[in-house]
């Protein structure tokens, strides 16, 4: 009896081995994607900052002060755009960009950050 029960546990556990390794993979066939576009779109934000200031005369140091002004407006200087909490356009009722339709009532809201996903 006790050795029908190990090799069940053993079955199990080869069971969520597997599980595991599926799991794993997906996760770095996700990263890989991730790192693709992040290639991407740093290759854009590069291109569109050349366009700029070579047809503009914006200076490097202004691109950054603007970074930098962006970068507080939600008060913590972190490198991110954080989500806001706004009241929603159709029902007035609190909800968050970080979702793109209102958790109440079902419609479309946007954020102040168009680049904000």
């Amino acid at each position: 009896m006790w050795e029908l029960l190990q090799q069940q546990q053993i079955y199990e556990a080869k069971g969520d081995a597997r599980k595991a390794v599926s799991t794993i993979d997906n996760l770095e066939t996700k990263v890989g994607i991730a790192e693709d576009r992040i290639e991407r779109l740093s290759l854009a934000c590069q291109a569109m900052w050349e366009l700029l200031r070579d047809h503009t005369g914006v200076t490097e140091e202004q691109l950054y002060d603007k970074v930098l002004e962006i970068d507080v407006r939600d008060g913590a200087l972190d490198g991110k755009i954080e989500t806001e909490v706004i009241n929603c356009p159709h029902c007035a009722r609190k909800t968050s960009t970080h979702r793109m339709r209102c958790i109440y009532c079902g419609k479309g809201i946007r954020s102040n950050h168009p680049f904000k996903a």
